[in-house]
């Protein structure tokens, strides 16, 4: 199964800045060693996320402990307490070492998680991409119709420049519509149900994979949603700066 991410974080820092990435690529609104205001004072915590959505609020609060030892009750008991006085849907602890005996009791029967970042990726893999395949279809989508050679909402507009740049603007489309297809749901989910097709997600997205560059291979998922988003957003500027103006007919 190809992880969010393939490697350990280097520091403290960059495993908060990964969990909080994480959490901002599920459209939540992210912060990084916030201070928050609970019933018993002000507390910072590493990472906060919070989406509301009409009527809803959804908060999620992570503690990123990337220390050399386990992880003791102690803390799990303090944090449990910071969670339920501030009324977050969950709160996870995410160590490096594990936890201390009598750490996971301690936890029981809350909404606090105890992870390792390897679990932690794990437990939020599918909802994670649900959202980033999602928002590449967004991204996508116009990136796609302004490169296909079969679509005609361009063809005035392109008839309008000389030979030579007409000529250039469908070398960019060839050269960018193989690989925009990437960006396509129907690759990541079912057509009908619209549910992620995980049983196929590694092969699919390893095939996509050899339509980039060369240079260009995506090790994590992280990596990989990443690299085609920042595609179709540059080749649609690209695109953009041709024409002089933003065409987008949907």
């Amino acid at each position: 199964m190809i992880p969010i991410y393939d490697t350990e974080p280097s520091d403290w820092k960059e495993l908060q800045d990964r969990v909080a990435k994480i959490f901002s690529d599920m459209n939540f609104d992210t912060f990084v060693e916030k201070d928050i205001e609970t019933v018993r004072g002000d507390v910072n915590v590493d990472v906060f996320a919070e989406k509301v959505v009409q009527l809803t609020r959804e908060v999620h609060i992570a503690e990123c402990k990337l220390w050399n030892s386990p992880i003791p009750k102690s803390v799990v008991h303090s944090f449990r307490t910071v969670i339920s006085d501030y009324g977050a849907n969950s709160g996870y602890i995410i160590s490096k070492k594990g936890f201390q005996s009598g750490a996971k009791e301690a936890a029981n029967n809350s909404n606090v998680f105890l992870l390792t970042f390897d679990e932690f990726q794990s437990e939020i893999r599918e909802k994670w991409l649900n959202s980033v395949v999602d928002k590449l279809e967004e991204v996508g989508y116009p990136f796609r119709k302004i490169t296909d050679p079969m679509e005609s909402f361009y063809d005035k507009k392109l008839e309008q420049f000389d030979e030579d740049k007409k000529e250039y603007i469908w070398k960019l489309m060839t050269k960018y519509h193989n690989q925009s297809m990437c960006s396509f749901r129907l690759n990541y989910k079912h057509a009908i149900s619209g549910q992620l097709v995980l049983e196929w997600m590694d092969d699919i997205i390893i095939k996509n994979i050899e339509r980039f560059p060369n240079g260009i291979k995506p090790k994590c998922l992280m990596e990989y949603f990443d690299y085609l988003k920042d595609f179709c957003i540059n080749g649609l500027k690209e695109f953009d700066e041709l024409y002089g103006e933003e065409l987008r007919k949907w």
